[in-house]
């Protein structure tokens, strides 16, 4: 069922109805909002990578976001940006909506009540791995931050190993597992040392085997 909702599908629509969008170009380190055509426009994530960081907070990463998440979304909910988007990839492309052309799309033809919902399903999975994330012990919040990214971003091989993308630097791992730089370090030597994790291309990748194992360990404590 998600496979028909996604939202290439969902570009393809809007074309179909003759909505336009605006699309633009974001650099590494801009924010989204920085040239953005009108504040209130509905912002679709089409290729790279956005973290968000939240007003109250921001100096902590909230969530790196990939294609296909809509930024911006509480806007459709008439509630007031509580986050800050900065491109995080060299290349990022979104694609700008007009907030009455999603509310029209999304709300007059009941076939397309599916987009909302998976669309609010890719979002509330960030916020969830945050959640989790938060509720961890401090002496393993590197592995746990490294795991629920790779559910997020992260692609897996056919042995089941999760990599993460260039774009998940050291900077950006300390930022999301809300580690101090001392204990960050501490706990990636540990890691590298188990062989949980293993340099990969200016990344990591997380052993499954491995990984699996060291969890099977912790919950048994």
């Amino acid at each position: 069922m998600e496979k028909l909702f996604t939202y290439k599908e969902f570009v393809d629509m809007m074309q179909k109805y003759g909505i336009r969008h605006t699309k633009r170009k974001l650099r590494r380190g801009e924010n989204l909002m920085e040239n953005a055509s009108k504040f209130s426009n509905v912002v679709l994530l089409i290729d790279g990578y956005i973290s968000s960081y939240t007003y109250e907070s921001p100096e902590k990463l909230l969530s790196i976001f990939e294609p296909g998440i809509f930024l911006r979304y509480s806007i459709l909910e008439d509630q007031p940006e509580f986050v800050t988007n900065i491109a995080l990839s060299d290349n990022c492309e979104v694609y700008e909506y007009k907030k009455e052309d999603i509310e029209y799309a999304l709300t007059l033809f009941p076939e397309n009540f599916g987009f909302q919902y998976f669309f609010l399903k890719r979002i509330g999975r960030h916020l969830y791995y945050r959640a989790l994330l938060n509720g961890k012990e401090h002496k393993e919040k590197l592995y746990y931050a490294m795991k629920y990214l790779g559910e997020l971003i992260g692609k897996t091989d056919e042995n089941g190993n999760v990599s993460l993308p260039p774009e998940v630097t050291l900077k950006v791992l300390i930022e999301y597992s809300t580690l101090s730089k001392a204990a960050f370090y501490r706990q990636r030597i540990r890691l590298l040392e188990q062989e949980i994790l293993k340099p990969h291309e200016n990344t990591f990748i997380v052993q499954k085997k491995v990984a699996s194992h060291y969890e099977d360990q912790l919950t048994s404590i």
